[in-house]
C-alpha cells in the first residue's frame, strides 16, 4: 500500500478527540431537551398501545356483532316457518331485533344485513314505504359490501310496488353509475328499459336496451334487449 492510499484512508476516520467532542455535544443536547425527549417518546408508547387496544376492541365488536347477526339469522329463519297471529308477532320482534343490530354496529356487515332482513320483514307485512327505506339503510350503512346494489335494486322493486316509478328509476341508476361490475348489473339495466317501456317513454326505454346490449355481455338479458328492441321497432313505437 502506497503512502498516499495510507493517507486517505486516514484522513476518512474520525480523531478520538473529534469523538469525544460529538459524545459531549449530545450529552448536552439530551439533558437540554430531556423533558421534550421524554414526552416524544411517551407519546410514541401511548400510540403503539392505542393501536394495540384498538385491534384487540375492534376484533372484539366484529365478533360481538358476528353473534349477534347469527341469532338474528336465526330468529328470521324460525319466522319464514310461522303462520298466522304468530308470525306477526314474531315480525315485529324480530324488525325490532334487527334496528338494535344496526343501531349498534354502524358501518359492519352486520348492520347492513340486519336493515336488509328488517326490509324483508316489513315487506312481509305490507309495509312498503317502511321496507323500502331499510334497503336503502342497508344501502347507506356500507356502500363497499355486496349488499348495497342488491339493497338499492330491491328498493326499486319495492318503489316500483307501491307506484312510485321515478324513485324505482333513481336506485336503479345509482347502481348502474355506481356499482358497474356488480353481478346481474344486466338485469338492473333491462329493468330501467322495461320501466321507461311500461310508462311509454319509448325512446329512453331504447337508449336503456341498447346500452346493455354494447356492454357485449352474453346472457338472457341481453337476448331479451335485443328482442324488445326488436318488437318495438316493428310496432312503429321506436326507430
Amino acid at each position: 500500500m502506497s503512502s498516499k492510499e495510507i493517507g486517505a484512508t486516514s484522513a476518512t476516520q474520525a480523531a478520538p478527540k473529534d469523538e469525544v467532542k460529538f459524545a459531549e455535544r449530545l450529552g448536552d443536547f439530551v439533558r437540554a431537551n430531556r423533558v421534550a425527549l421524554v414526552v416524544v417518546g411517551s407519546l410514541m408508547l401511548a400510540a403503539v398501545i392505542g393501536l394495540g387496544v384498538y385491534s384487540v376492541v375492534s376484533s372484539d365488536r366484529l365478533q360481538k356483532s358476528t353473534v349477534a347477526l347469527e341469532a338474528l339469522e336465526a330468529g328470521f329463519a324460525d319466522w319464514n316457518a310461522l303462520e298466522g297471529e304468530a308470525r306477526t308477532a314474531k315480525g315485529g320482534e324480530l324488525v325490532a331485533e334487527a334496528d338494535a343490530v344496526a343501531a349498534k354496529y354502524g358501518k359492519l356487515y352486520a348492520a347492513g344485513r340486519a336493515s336488509m332482513i328488517k326490509a324483508e320483514l316489513l315487506f312481509a307485512m305490507s309495509d312498503l314505504p317502511g321496507s323500502e327505506k331499510a334497503y336503502l339503510a342497508a344501502a347507506a350503512s356500507n356502500p363497499g359490501s355486496h349488499l348495497a346494489p342488491v339493497a338499492l335494486a330491491n328498493a326499486a322493486s319495492v318503489a316500483e310496488d307501491r307506484g312510485d316509478n321515478e324513485a324505482a328509476l333513481s336506485y336503479l341508476a345509482r347502481v348502474e353509475a355506481e356499482y358497474p361490475s356488480a353481478p346481474g348489473i344486466g338485469r338492473v339495466t333491462l329493468s330501467i328499459g322495461r320501466i321507461y317501456e311500461n310508462t311509454k317513454r319509448y325512446g329512453e326505454a331504447m337508449e336503456a336496451y341498447t346500452r346493455l346490449i354494447a356492454t357485449g355481455a352474453e346472457s338472457d338479458w341481453t337476448k331479451i334487449a335485443h328482442a324488445r328492441i326488436i318488437l318495438l321497432k316493428s310496432q312503429g313505437l321506436a326507430d
